[in-house]
């Protein structure tokens, strides 16, 4: 299966679901992407619910011991330079709103926000991670 088969079905599933903090939200548009590719990872079901407001999600982080989404996903996946992503890799990017958690789609960085996709350019990426 090409990179576009695997996450494809993925990220159009999750950006089909309506916007709930902890169950499917940026966060777990790129958790359940990147489980996509390898499975073992279990990001989406050992984060799933563990937060229900934006402030909830920092908190769950700290308590897992992590600072930010760029900590977090350094820990599981391998950090790449923007330019290198491929089909289905994430980004962190730094919005007006703060960080988001975005799946490259081919030409541009697209990430889940309450009111629905939100494409991005190479300018706002942060970190990103191959999957």
């Amino acid at each position: 299966m090409t990179r576009f088969e695997i996450a494809n079905p993925v990220i159009e599933r999750e950006m089909t679901k309506p916007y709930r903090y902890g169950e499917s939200d940026c966060f777990f548009l790129g958790c359940r992407v990147a489980d996509a590719f390898d499975k073992s990872r279990r990001l989406g079901p050992d984060n799933y619910r563990a937060y229900k407001t934006l402030f909830g999600a920092q908190k769950a982080l700290r308590k897992r011991g992590f600072s930010s989404l760029v900590d977090f996903f350094d820990a599981h996946l391998e950090r790449i330079g923007a330019s290198q992503c491929r089909f289905g890799d994430l980004a962190i990017m730094d919005l007006p709103d703060g960080e988001h958690v975005a799946v490259f789609t081919g030409q541009r960085f697209m990430t889940k926000t309450p009111k629905g996709r939100s494409h991005h350019d190479l300018s706002a990426v942060k970190a990103a991670f191959r999957t």
